[in-house]
């Protein structure tokens, strides 16, 4: 198992020195609506770090909505190779599409167009992501988050039912909790599950008690999960927090205590 941390570039060496295997980084980082002559300083930077960003997230900005009537297919698909190629370049795996600004039905828009919106814009993602070498994650998002694809198991009906063979799924322990749905729908969806997000009670560092880490982690483990876990949570100090935050993840992916 693998264990990484959501942050921002100029976090990368304080995550390295907690003795992270990764980071996650926003998709904002390889810096898409920019030319490569612009982008150049800061992937560069990115790519002296002393570890890799094996996954980005935020995958798509507001701006490029993926449904209602501003939906665009092109402007998205221009904007994912760009991304993609960039993010592939740094060594990433795995592309999160949380975006809950982008994919959000707007009000008065028709549900059921929305829904072939975005499984037409899943699509496209999930070739493009596939075209680079990267695995795209749906992440679902709480409903005070998002008013689409807010459990697990929505999300994976969702890719069953359009055949979006190339979008899979990632787990996120605060949604779950924040939904309380079962973590038998984390089960139910293997094996499309390809990436997770933990934290602690309140989204807090994930040693903070609060949330069922403990049965999470279970039901990982017996579904066959072997993949990554990235830290997603406020942190107070990252410097001083983060250690701690990664020998609770690792104990706990064991089996044991801290």
């Amino acid at each position: 198992m693998r264990f990484g941390v959501c942050t921002t570039p100029d976090q990368i060496d304080v995550v390295a020195a907690a003795g992270f295997d990764f980071c996650e980084l926003p998709a904002r980082a390889v810096m898409p609506f920019d030319d490569d002559a612009a982008a150049a300083p800061a992937l560069r930077a990115i790519a002296a770090a002393r570890i890799r960003p094996e996954s980005f997230n935020a995958l798509v900005p507001a701006e490029i909505p993926l449904c209602g009537p501003h939906a665009d297919l092109d402007t998205l698909r221009a904007y994912l190779r760009r991304a993609f190629s960039r993010m592939a370049a740094l060594g990433a795996a795995i592309a999160v599409l949380g975006s809950g600004a982008a994919r959000r039905i707007p009000d008065g828009w028709s549900r059921e167009q929305a829904l072939d919106q975005l499984a037409d814009a899943l699509a496209l993602a999930g070739e493009e992501a596939d075209r680079c070498g990267i695995t795209l994650a749906l992440e679902h998002l709480n409903r005070q988050e998002c008013n689409v694809f807010n459990t697990v198991g929505e999300c994976a009906t969702f890719l069953r039912d359009r055949r979006l063979h190339h979008v899979y799924l990632l787990a996120d322990l605060y949604h779950i909790e924040i939904e309380r749905e079962p973590l038998d729908a984390v089960a139910a969806a293997m094996p499309r599950i390809v990436h997770v997000h933990v934290a602690g009670g309140g989204r807090h560092p994930p040693d903070t008690p609060g949330y069922d880490y403990a049965g999470f982690m279970h039901v990982l483990r017996n579904a066959g999960y072997n993949a990554r876990i990235s830290a997603e949570c406020a942190w107070e100090n990252l410097a001083e927090q983060a250690p701690v935050a990664l020998a609770f993840m690792r104990a706990r992916w064991q089996g044991g205590m801290v």
